[in-house]
């Protein structure tokens, strides 16, 4: 067992939150029950919203109308960043992490697109993952007329949204399309192992997600057989050569953690330029806690100047 702490505003955070949304165990409800009940609690961080210069929302065309959201920074923006949420591809979507998005926005002084794809078990694999495609095809298709840069383009995602990041990205790759100019991935769960040492030591439930849950989300996922999933649901156990260069960022107290250590190290054997920061004292979905969190604000703008710096070059 980890003798690490959490923050103690990460407690706080947490304290209030079951406070003000008592605790509800979404997975023994309907899946669109316990959407619900998910998603209200992660709107519970997104009071406090940072300006930014203007919000859009749009449809994006697909097997169903995606929801899109553009955030526009203060100032001229340096480009535009692809934003995939978490949620275990079961919930969450730009509601739950308008706060996020925008201060992304603000701190990276680029535009931020979010999207809404289908999501699990409703729509498993790969629905989420062909709604990833279309709206990014239509991104280029339409930049004109958003005035983006088709060329100045970042994806960046969180839990299972950097899951579909990076499979998403590889799938370009393979297919000889353009890639993004980077990649920043925050906690994301990149193959369904659940014996590595963070989920040892991190998945009981002190810390927020448990490994019961990711078993859960990932038979809601790809369904109830974990042992032969694709490579386009388990991106981790695919090939990283030719990847644009990529920020990792992890939450020590996360079950997740070794997911991104280990993908750390193999991007770097393939010499795909890799950047791992570890936030200590942190759990799982830590960085939308921004408004009441140092260590989320912080982590928050280090990736925004990451991504900063990839799109002005």
């Amino acid at each position: 067992m980890s003798s690490e702490t959490l923050d103690p505003e990460i407690l706080e955070a947490r304290r209030q939150q079951a406070t003000s949304i008592p605790a509800v165990d979404f997975t023994k409800l309907p899946p669109a029950e316990g959407r619900a009940v998910a998603n209200r609690a992660a709107l519970f961080f997104n009071d406090g919203l940072p300006i930014v210069a203007a919000v859009e929302d749009y449809f994006i065309p697909g097997v169903e109308p995606l929801r899109a959201r553009l955030y526009r920074p203060l100032g001229s923006a340096s480009g535009t960043i692809f934003y995939l949420h978490g949620g275990g591809w079961f919930h969450c979507n730009v509601d739950t992490h308008d706060c996020l998005m925008r201060t992304l926005a603000q701190e990276s002084g680029s535009n931020v697109l979010g999207v809404d794809y289908r999501l699990a078990p409703e729509h498993p694999h790969p629905a989420a993952l062909e709604d990833t495609l279309a709206a990014w095809i239509w991104v280029h298709e339409n930049a004109d007329e958003l005035k983006l840069d088709h060329t100045r383009l970042a994806i960046a995602g969180d839990s299972g949204g950097a899951n579909l990041a990076l499979a998403f990205v590889q799938g370009e790759r393979d297919a000889g399309r353009q890639l993004p100019t980077t990649l920043a991935l925050f906690y994301g769960c990149y193959a369904p192992n659940f014996q590595t040492e963070s989920h040892r030591t991190n998945g009981g439930g002190r810390f927020g997600l448990t490994t019961e849950r990711m078993r859960w989300y990932w038979a809601n996922y790809v369904g109830a057989d974990l042992s032969n999933v694709a490579v386009s649901a388990a991106p981790l156990n695919g090939n990283f050569a030719g990847l644009p260069s990529t920020y990792l960022s992890l939450a020590t107290l996360d079950p997740l953690a070794d997911d991104t250590r280990e993908l750390a190290a193999r991007m770097k054997l393939a010499n795909v330029p890799t950047v791992l920061r570890e936030w200590p004292r942190t759990g799982h979905g830590f960085m939308q806690m921004i408004r009441t969190v140092g260590v989320a604000r912080a982590a928050v703008a280090e990736a925004a100047r990451f991504l900063s710096q990839s799109l002005e070059r």
